[in-house]
Protein backbone atom coordinates (compact mmCIF):
# COMPACT_ATOMS: atom_id res chain seq x y z
CA UNK A 1 0.00 0.00 0.00
CA UNK A 2 1.24 3.49 -0.86
CA UNK A 3 1.09 6.22 1.76
CA UNK A 4 1.43 9.70 0.30
CA UNK A 5 2.53 12.31 2.84
CA UNK A 6 3.21 16.02 2.94
CA UNK A 7 6.00 17.15 5.25
CA UNK A 8 7.73 20.22 6.50
CA UNK A 9 11.49 19.79 6.82
CA UNK A 10 13.97 22.16 8.43
CA UNK A 11 17.66 21.22 8.51
CA UNK A 12 20.19 23.60 10.06
CA UNK A 13 23.68 23.54 11.47
CA UNK A 14 24.95 25.60 14.35
CA UNK A 15 28.57 25.35 13.16
CA UNK A 16 28.69 28.15 10.58
CA UNK A 17 27.60 31.40 12.25
CA UNK A 18 24.51 33.57 11.91
CA UNK A 19 23.79 33.10 8.18
CA UNK A 20 22.38 29.68 7.37
CA UNK A 21 21.80 30.22 3.66
CA UNK A 22 25.03 28.54 2.49
CA UNK A 23 24.14 25.41 4.46
CA UNK A 24 20.48 25.51 3.41
CA UNK A 25 21.57 25.74 -0.24
CA UNK A 26 23.55 22.53 0.19
CA UNK A 27 20.51 20.80 1.73
CA UNK A 28 18.32 21.97 -1.18
CA UNK A 29 20.85 20.57 -3.66
CA UNK A 30 20.47 17.18 -1.97
CA UNK A 31 16.67 17.43 -2.06
CA UNK A 32 16.66 18.34 -5.77
CA UNK A 33 18.64 15.20 -6.61
CA UNK A 34 15.62 13.13 -5.56
CA UNK A 35 13.18 12.65 -8.43
CA UNK A 36 10.56 10.81 -6.36
CA UNK A 37 9.83 13.56 -3.83
CA UNK A 38 8.23 16.87 -4.78
CA UNK A 39 9.78 19.90 -3.10
CA UNK A 40 8.92 23.53 -2.42
CA UNK A 41 11.32 25.90 -0.68
CA UNK A 42 9.77 28.34 1.80
CA UNK A 43 11.42 31.11 3.84
CA UNK A 44 11.40 28.88 6.93
CA UNK A 45 12.05 25.41 5.54
CA UNK A 46 11.04 23.02 2.80
CA UNK A 47 7.78 21.30 2.04
CA UNK A 48 8.11 17.76 0.71
CA UNK A 49 5.45 15.53 -0.79
CA UNK A 50 5.76 11.93 -1.81
CA UNK A 51 5.46 8.35 -0.77
CA UNK A 52 6.25 7.82 2.92
CA UNK A 53 9.18 5.49 2.25
CA UNK A 54 10.67 7.86 -0.34
CA UNK A 55 10.39 10.90 1.94
CA UNK A 56 11.98 8.98 4.83
CA UNK A 57 14.78 7.76 2.57
CA UNK A 58 15.48 11.34 1.47
CA UNK A 59 15.55 12.64 5.04
CA UNK A 60 17.88 9.79 5.99
CA UNK A 61 20.25 10.61 3.11
CA UNK A 62 20.30 14.26 4.18
CA UNK A 63 21.00 13.28 7.79
CA UNK A 64 23.77 10.85 6.85
CA UNK A 65 25.49 13.36 4.58
CA UNK A 66 25.46 16.33 6.91
CA UNK A 67 25.99 14.46 10.18
CA UNK A 68 29.24 13.22 8.70
CA UNK A 69 30.32 16.76 7.74
CA UNK A 70 29.23 18.89 10.72
CA UNK A 71 29.66 18.72 14.47
CA UNK A 72 26.02 19.64 15.11
CA UNK A 73 22.86 19.73 13.01
CA UNK A 74 19.23 20.21 13.90
CA UNK A 75 16.34 18.61 12.02
CA UNK A 76 12.67 19.42 12.43
CA UNK A 77 10.38 17.06 10.54
CA UNK A 78 6.60 17.46 10.63
CA UNK A 79 4.39 15.00 8.73
CA UNK A 80 0.75 15.16 7.62
CA UNK A 81 -0.91 12.05 6.20
CA UNK A 82 -4.37 11.96 4.67
CA UNK A 83 -5.28 8.76 2.88
CA UNK A 84 -8.06 10.27 0.77
CA UNK A 85 -5.95 12.98 -0.90
CA UNK A 86 -3.02 13.25 -3.32
CA UNK A 87 -1.10 16.27 -4.66
CA UNK A 88 -1.71 18.09 -1.43
CA UNK A 89 0.99 20.75 -1.67
CA UNK A 90 -0.92 22.60 -4.35
CA UNK A 91 -4.35 21.47 -3.19
CA UNK A 92 -3.93 22.90 0.31
CA UNK A 93 -2.90 26.28 -1.07
CA UNK A 94 -5.74 26.38 -3.59
CA UNK A 95 -8.25 25.42 -0.89
CA UNK A 96 -7.24 28.38 1.30
CA UNK A 97 -7.02 30.80 -1.62
CA UNK A 98 -10.53 29.88 -2.74
CA UNK A 99 -11.80 31.05 0.64
CA UNK A 100 -10.08 34.44 0.57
Amino acid sequence: MKFNVICELVVVTYDIGPSLSPFVAEVIKEIKKDEKVEHELTPMGSVLEGEWKDVLALVDRIFQKFAAEYERIGITFKVDFRSSKQNRMQGKIKSVESKL
